[in-house]
């Protein structure tokens, strides 16, 4: 079972960097990725570029990544692991390293709320930011939070985010997810999202037919399918 927090988490408080990082993979080794606007995206609808200076973007990467060690340094020691049906259900489609170290927590009377930093990304011109407090549950690295109560697609779609970073690091995945909402302008679109929910859609659609989540994750990020740290922006200062 999910452990529950029904508490009320004081809003609008700032978090600074958080010294803990979770465990990266060692044996994977960073590809290449394509550098033309012709690699292949997640989605195959119009791409629509939002361009921001380099130094902003960096500006936003970094938050992003002070956001998920710091939430995942307050939720972590009220989370619990992950066992009984649930473990059950998601063998085979995890590697047994992470469904070790994972963490789940349902909330009650309470919802995760928006990043500290949205007022000021706002300010530097980022658009379409994602409401957190209205989705179904969070992956702060190895720690899922679910603002409602925990199904098994929502665990599944957490879980995937949070093999992402443990496949690419924390440092690789911020910089792909940021610089892929910039791309699309669209939370949803973000290649690591619509891989998430292509996987999610995978699982429920075949339940008890296992893959491995982590090689699908890898063979995308060796395709560039979750896109380039260098393409598509350019420094407008």
């Amino acid at each position: 079972m999910p452990h529950k927090l029904n508490a009320v988490r004081p809003r609008g408080k700032e978090h600074g960097n958080s010294q803990e990082q979770p465990e990266q993979n060692p044996l994977v080794q960073k590809p290449r990725f394509p550098s033309s606007p012709d690699s292949q995206t997640a989605v195959g609808a119009p791409i629509e570029f939002q361009y921001c200076a380099e130094s902003d973007i960096q500006k936003a990467i970094r938050w992003f990544a002070e956001y998920l060690r710091a939430e995942r340094e307050e939720y972590h020691p009220i989370a619990g692991p992950l066992t009984g049906e649930w473990r059950d259900m998601m063998e085979g489609y995890f590697e047994p390293a992470l469904l070790d170290r994972v963490r789940v927590l349902e909330l009650v009377d309470e919802r995760v709320a928006n990043p500290w930093f949205y007022p000021k990304a706002r300010e530097k011109g980022f658009q379409h930011l994602p409401d957190i407090t209205h989705k179904a549950a969070v992956t702060f690295l190895d720690v899922v939070v679910f603002n409602e109560r925990m199904g098994s697609r929502d665990l599944f779609h957490g879980l995937v985010h949070a093999a992402q970073l443990r496949v690419l690091g924390v440092a690789e995945f911020t910089e792909l997810f940021v610089r892929g909402f910039l791309r699309a302008r669209s939370y949803f679109l973000v290649p690591m999202k619509a891989h998430a929910f292509a996987l999610d859609a995978r699982f429920a659609a075949n339940p008890g037919v296992r893959f491995s989540t982590e090689d699908e994750i890898r063979d995308w990020w060796r395709a560039g399918r979750y896109g380039s740290a260098s393409f598509p922006f350019i420094d407008a200062t």
